[in-house]
């Protein structure tokens, strides 16, 4: 699995993971066991081994999280005018080439969150600017340059006190990551997806496992495509074994990759996922969440050719309000980023996406999605909520 642009370290995946897997658990009435983490020698593959019985069934899942934080946290460390000025060319290459148009047309509400932290930049910029012109005076040149220093200051100020809360300094670098990113700017998470690439491989050759899902989350719904066509590339061989790969993309922004006229080689490889019939796609979207791109098909928006005789990738609406009981919801709705992670938290309530059902449960995602498949199996029975 791949989480979206966020400082999580291994140690908070796995707190954030077992609490919500003791969840699921007790909240279906199933033995719900995790043993401890393990890291790979490097340090970028998080490993949970996790047992799931139900009525007469058992599954074992190796759930494996590829930690990329320190592309994160390396990004968070840049001087604050550096971080201002990414942000900048970014915010304006999105705009004058047409990308932000693209969201607009496709999902407006996603187009109000890309413009979120330019929308806090000008208000910051306001209010520093009235500041700073409570205190010059017109007639004498070094007070104008003293109270535009001050007004500098006053806007840096607010930034960084107000902008680390309300998530605009992380939102910004990650707009900067993004573009970086789709431009082929950021070899350090180029050689991250070729290591994860080639875990995917190695669990794929090994042949212990009866499915492999290659799992997404937000900015990692982009990440995990480009991580699936590359390890076809390091081995062509990889979806034609006995076990199958499915790639599942949840509260997906891969389209702020692959709209911009300059991701030729995401489409690119979008288009290798697409020309290879043994791989499946299936994406879960939904209204309640304003940072995915809903009611949307990606390989359509992205004008890929799809010589399937079915769509890909399979798209799946959620709606968050019925996978939670009424107060849960009622806590969380007002919540974006809240609302934005219940893709891979508990559900509460019984609904055909269950993240952890998806996970650990007995029955292919494949089935689980073009059946939307309510519980363990396709009847209902005992394993209902």
């Amino acid at each position: 699995m791949v989480g979206g642009y966020e400082p999580k370290s291994a140690d908070a995946f796995y707190k954030r993971t077992a609490r919500e897997y003791a969840r699921f658990g007790k909240s279906r009435n199933i033995e719900a066991d995790i043993d401890p983490l393990r890291l790979s020698d490097d340090g970028l593959i998080a490993t949970l081994s996790m047992r799931t019985t139900g009525n007469n069934w058992m599954v074992k899942t190796g759930f494996n999280f590829f930690v990329w934080n320190s592309i994160v946290l390396s990004d968070f460390a840049r001087p604050l005018p550096v971080r201002i000025w990414r942000y900048l060319v970014t915010f304006f290459d999105y705009v004058f080439s047409g990308t932000a148009f693209s969201f607009a047309r496709i999902a407006w509400r996603f187009a109000l969150y890309f413009l979120y932290p330019a929308t806090m930049l000008a208000i910051f910029s306001t209010i520093a600017i009235f500041i700073a012109a409570q205190t010059r005076f017109f007639d004498h040149p070094v007070n104008l340059i003293a109270s535009a220093a001050f007004g500098i200051l006053m806007f840096l100020l607010l930034l960084k006190m107000i902008g680390e809360r309300w998530f605009v300094l992380h939102l910004m670098d990650l707009w900067s990551f993004s573009r970086y990113y789709l431009h082929g700017l950021r070899p350090d998470a180029g050689k991250l997806i070729e290591r994860y690439a080639r875990a995917v491989v190695e669990c794929s050759q090994s042949e212990e496992y009866d499915e492999i899902l290659l799992i997404g989350h937000s900015t990692g719904g982009a990440l995990i495509l480009d991580i699936a066509a590359t390890a076809l590339k390091l081995d062509p061989q990889l979806a034609t074994r006995k076990c199958p790969i499915t790639i599942l993309t949840v509260g997906s922004t891969a389209l702020k990759i692959g709209l911009h006229p300059k991701a030729e080689m995401f489409r690119q490889n979008i288009q290798t996922l697409v020309d290879t019939p043994t791989v499946n796609w299936i994406e879960y979207q939904s209204h309640t969440d304003i940072i995915n791109f809903d009611k949307s098909s990606p390989v359509e928006e992205m004008q890929l050719e799809n010589n399937r005789d079915e769509a890909f990738p399979l798209v799946r609406r959620v709606r968050i309000r019925e996978t939670l009981d009424k107060d849960t919801y009622a806590r969380i709705k007002r919540n974006f980023f809240r609302v934005h992670y219940q893709f891979i938290m508990a559900n509460t309530r019984p609904y055909h996406y269950d993240f952890f059902m998806i996970c650990c449960g007995p029955t292919t995602l494949t089935e689980r999605a073009q059946n939307m498949i309510t519980g363990a199996w396709p009847t209902e029975g005992d394993d209902q909520l």
